[in-house]
């Protein structure tokens, strides 16, 4: 044996095992093979017992991640021994344990390691740094590249499949989302959790009713009831996020408002909302809404349709609590002067002893000269609003009446008519301005337009298509409100009867029934209902089908 070979070497011994790169293969007996890391390691310590010059110094195992990059935990811990000269040998099965990255592999193996003085041994390659011979320089990097291409086919068969589950509306997903669970007869289908939905529904019912997601973060951890992370710990998951700082996850404003803005809890899965470049990249790219993969349907809603859209409304509203630890006050984000349609600004005063309330217009508060106070003592405000919000629901069950008379379902059908035609419209005019755009950029290449006369007429051909576009969003979002209602065997108009017996205006009765409250002098004000179109258009179904029963007559 030559002196080279005589010296005495430090020995760390490198596993790694990764199913996302296609290393785990089973038996038939469902035991995993060759590339177990027990197998591993009983292959290295069999090779170090016959070498006596090696002695073991540490074992440096990487169970679960992908060889596809070397930012992996154990593989760094070494790199670290090594650095601090506690090591000079690397031993690996094969030169796919060490990694998978044609590029990183060949500058470990033939710069780093050499200028660190590290012996560098693949046993099922033959390659040995102190031993090897010509045909090596060109043998390990065809090998790497080798390893390289197969992670690639590998990841891309992964990103495949992925994509056609999604598509066909299976849940992809690790773990299934706060308030559903995996159906234990199919993976890929979710069934409600019982134990949680109803937290679900509160946190939904909490924010209809004023309090906001910090609030309602407080109150959750107020009973005691368990983050989403840590319940899916104590349902034995070994569930770990990046997101959590202390040792038990609590309940937050980010954790709730996740909750507010899922779609899932309406029967919609939206999937495949990010992507990487490749399968060498971590870093995340966030796909636009319109390449999402979205199923409707196939499992069973927590929150109804209607009361999702609300809550995402109210999301969007500038509305903070009149304290910390209480809800919005009932007309927040509702009130306006009804001349400048500013909003009202709420406003307490205490005199002799008692409490006053008042609204005043917001702008006038800013400048004296832009609009008069508008002011409206809320006492006042309660009053004239509730007898509105009173009459408006007795109008509308007398309407309810009048169409159940005529056919329980024949407004909504007639306006699922009208709603589809409005589509099909707004999808004529993106196709005809997509394909204009399309020819304004031909017309700028043969010189017709300048280039400013292009940048005119383009922005002017996206705003149409964008505009049309948000009318399909609304139209799309009448349908799933009219579809619930038909599917209960009933119309919009149940909201109205459940609040039949009112007798004070509070936060829930103002964001199901009231789109804005417009307040004018002399103490006089205006309420606007909302779904008014819905309402102006029964109304005129009605005129017409007694137009039609007197003709008959």
């Amino acid at each position: 044996m030559s002196k080279r070979l005589e010296r005495e070497f430090k020995v760390a011994i490198y596993l790694r095992l990764s199913k996302d790169d296609g290393d785990l293969s089973l038996s038939e007996n469902g035991k995993s093979e060759s590339n177990s890391i027990q197998n591993q390691r009983e292959l290295l310590m069999g090779y170090l017992r016959q070498h006596p010059e090696m002695e073991l110094y540490d074992e440096f195992k990487d169970d679960g991640y992908t060889g596809t990059n070397f930012d992996r935990p154990e593989f760094q811990r070494m790199l670290d021994c090594i650095r601090r000269g506690e090591v000079n040998c690397v031993l690996v099965k094969d030169l796919s344990r060490f990694g998978r990255d044609y590029i990183d592999c060949g500058r470990y193996i033939e710069k780093t390691f050499p200028k660190l003085r590290v012996r560098f041994i693949s046993l099922n390659d033959g390659y040995d740094t102190e031993a090897r011979n010509g045909s090596d320089h060109i043998l390990v990097p065809f090998k790497n590249l080798i390893n390289d291409s197969y992670s690639r086919d590998i990841s891309i068969k992964v990103r495949t499949n992925l994509e056609v589950k999604r598509r066909q509306g299976t849940y992809t997903g690790n773990y299934a989302p706060y308030g559903y669970q995996k159906d234990p007869k199919d993976k890929g289908h979710l069934i409600i959790d019982e134990n949680v939905a109803g937290v679900v529904r509160d946190i939904f019912k909490w924010k209809m009713e004023g309090f906001s997601p910090s609030q309602i973060a407080k109150k959750l951890e107020t009973a005691g009831v368990l983050s989403p992370a840590e319940y899916k710990k104590e349902m034995g998951s070994r569930y770990a996020t990046g997101f959590q700082t202390g040792k038990k996850a609590a309940w937050s404003n980010v954790t709730v408002g996740r909750i507010l803005e899922n779609e899932v809890y309406t029967g919609v899965l939206a999937q495949g909302k990010r992507t990487s470049p490749n399968y060498k990249t971590k870093g995340l790219i966030y796909k636009d809404p319109s390449h999402w993969d979205r199923a409707e349907g196939l499992h069973e809603p927590i929150i109804p349709r209607p009361q999702f859209d609300l809550v995402q409304q109210l999301l969007k509203e500038d509305t903070r609590a009149g304290s910390q630890d209480g809800p919005v006050s009932p007309y927040c984000g509702r009130v306006f002067c009804g001349d400048c349609h500013s909003p009202m600004f709420r406003k307490t005063v205490n005199s002799g002893g008692k409490r006053y309330i008042y609204y005043v217009c917001s702008a006038n508060k800013q400048d004296k000269t832009r609009c008069s106070k508008h002011s409206i003592r809320e006492d006042v405000l309660d009053a004239a609003v509730l007898a509105t919000v009173q009459r408006q629901i007795e109008v509308i069950l007398e309407m309810e009446k009048a169409l159940g008379q005529i056919d329980a379902l024949a407004w909504e059908t007639s306006e699922l008519g009208k709603i589809e035609s409005g589509i099909h419209y707004q999808e004529q005019i993106i196709e005809k301005n997509s394909a204009l755009r399309l020819g304004l950029y031909e017309d700028l290449n043969e010189g017709i337009l300048t280039k400013e006369e292009f940048l005119s007429m383009k922005q002017e051909v996206s705003e149409r298509i964008e505009t049309a576009q948000r009318a399909i969003q609304q139209f799309v979002a009448d349908k799933n409100n009219i579809r619930h209602g038909m599917d209960q065997q009933q119309g919009w108009l149940a909201q109205f009867r459940k609040f039949q017996n009112i007798t004070e205006i509070n936060r829930l009765v103002v964001v199901n029934l009231i789109e804005r409250v417009n307040v004018y002098e002399a103490s006089e004000i205006e309420v606007v209902f909302r779904q008014k179109d819905q309402f102006d258009d029964i109304m005129v179904f009605l005129e017409d089908h007694h137009q039609q029963a007197r003709e008959v007559g």
